[in-house]
């Protein structure tokens, strides 16, 4: 069958909490410090799901788009909403320098390329932090295509996020597989019959909701052969 892979970026392929866990606390001290709302911090923290220290699960941070961030600190003042997307835009070097590829991810492309699917990153981020993903760590010959957060009015895991892209390759819905670690992902065209997998070993077993299938790890959906668990 020709299998069209499709991979969510952050928690997936890149190490999330390496990435975002220093840009979400960043984001909050600078926020409340501009616009000298300490006393909202804790508040502004947790609608993000920055609690403790850790991004959780499921959380506007950890699933969301950079829209629903934007709203987040909308919410809280007035203008905050531009001012987080201006600060996202200032600190994409920053995010870029802080991406970290997690183990074993570019044998698990190959090993796709080697049984003729298509790799396609499919992630709530930024067009632009994505292609620098990609660059990065040289991933353009394990990668079809990307569909990003600011590609369309549609979120994850809404089927519309990635319609437009199936409609223009003219591909089965059966032919597709979507790998993430949240609901976001596991959930993507539940109602389509989209085969989801979901990958525990970076989200939690409760936030797979609607997922075929779960592995501990992103080298869990080949075996030793290079084989992809479903022909297995």
């Amino acid at each position: 069958m020709d299998r069209i892979l499709l991979y969510d970026k952050d928690g997936t392929l890149l190490d999330f909490h390496k990435l975002w866990t220093p840009y979400a606390k960043k984001s909050i001290d600078a926020f409340v410090e501009d616009f000298k709302a300490h006393d909202i911090k804790s508040e502004v923290a947790e609608a993000l799901g920055y609690i403790d220290g850790e991004i959780k699960a499921n959380s506007t941070v950890a699933s969301g788009t950079g829209s629903d961030i934007h709203k987040v600190f909308e919410s809280f003042k007035e203008g905050g909403g531009e001012w987080a997307k201006d600060f996202y835009e200032s600190n994409l070097q920053m995010l870029a320098d802080d991406m970290e590829l997690i183990d074993g991810v570019k044998t698990v492309l190959q090993h796709g390329l080697n049984n003729g699917y298509k790799n396609v990153i499919v992630t709530s981020d930024s067009r632009d932090s994505t292609l620098r993903f990609v660059e990065k760590f040289e991933l353009e010959p394990y990668i079809f295509d990307v569909i990003c957060g600011d590609d369309n009015d549609y979120y994850k895991p809404q089927f519309g996020f990635i319609k437009d892209f199936i409609d223009k390759h003219q591909y089965a819905v059966e032919n597709l597989v979507m790998i993430g670690d949240n609901a976001a992902d596991t959930m993507l065209g539940y109602d389509e019959g989209l085969y989801t997998i979901g990958v525990s070993g970076t989200g939690q077993l409760e936030h797979l909701n609607g997922a075929d299938q779960i592995v501990d790890s992103i080298t869990d959906l080949y075996d030793a052969d290079g084989k992809f668990l479903l022909d297995a």
